[in-house]
């Protein structure tokens, strides 16, 4: 793709980009995906990628005069009946208009795409993706959810220690499946939330499920059926995709920004930082 650099950048090439990497059609029917703010006419002179947008992601934009944020979770998913800008998602609207900055989301439609969330998780943590845990209907073959990775063999410690080193997280949570080996030579993963996909991860043979969060019950579940959860958190988990997002807008020729904000409500993610 030639740079983009001479000519003013327009909102539509942006999102031609955005699609081209990860299509609307594969997004879940609940998701809200493309633009949340703006359009294809908004001029575009610098845009910054992060995995949330909130009121500090708002004023990062601002600080580096980006007029885009393209994030991985969308600020709208229902629709909208009023805006308060007393409340805190009203002002976080009210300061984008404000500074004519858009919002462009590719959420599970990043998370579906062979180099998307998953891929660049299994990258960072040194493993190679032979398939979907789930694959997604209408898609190229490889396509789909999660990613089952298949190995020599490894320990569960060795992993922990990919986690901490490669996602910067400073306790992963551990849950042991039942009567599990210790040595893993089928590993799942899911960067975000994982728990829909555990039993996809059982019927694939995995005895280690690498992911960002399941709740509390769901890891009693996996645990009993003899699988062993490493959980990274939530933000930790999808946070690797954001470089491979810099990379790939990188050729339209204006300059592209990690957000280094860290958006996890979790005090423990706060004190690590995102290293």
């Amino acid at each position: 793709m030639k740079e983009q650099s001479k000519e003013k950048l327009t909102g539509s090439i942006v999102r031609q980009r955005m699609e081209e990497l990860a299509p609307p059609a594969l997004a879940e029917s609940w998701d809200n995906v493309g633009w949340q703010v703006g359009g294809d006419t908004v001029e575009v002179r610098a845009i910054l990628v992060s995995l949330d947008v909130d009121q500090e992601v708002v004023e990062e934009a601002a600080r580096h005069r980006a007029t885009l944020i393209v994030a991985h979770h969308p600020i709208l998913f229902r629709g909208l009946k009023r805006i308060d800008p007393t409340t805190y998602q009203g002002g976080m609207l009210r300061r984008l208009l404000c500074e004519d900055i858009s919002v462009f989301a590719a959420h599970t439609n990043l998370d579906a795409v062979r180099g998307g969330v998953n891929d660049a998780l299994a990258e960072v943590l040194g493993l190679v993706p032979t398939h979907p845990l789930q694959a997604v209907r209408g898609a190229p073959e490889g396509w789909g959810f999660g990613a089952v990775c298949e190995m020599d063999s490894v320990t569960t410690e060795e992993m922990v220690r990919r986690v901490v080193q490669a996602l910067g997280v400073a306790q992963p949570r551990v849950t042991r499946g039942r009567g599990a080996t210790p040595q893993h030579q089928r590993v799942a993963l899911l960067g975000g939330s994982g728990a829909s996909m555990i039993d996809d991860a059982l019927r694939a043979g995995c005895t280690l499920y690498i992911t960002g969060e399941v709740k509390y019950h769901e890891a009693q579940d996996a645990a009993r059926a003899g699988l062993t959860l490493i959980e990274a958190g939530h933000f930790h988990s999808e946070r690797p995709v954001l470089r491979r997002l810099v990379d790939w807008l990188a050729p339209l020729g204006v300059p592209i920004v990690e957000s280094t904000q860290v958006t996890s409500p979790f005090e423990a993610d706060w004190k690590e930082g995102v290293g």
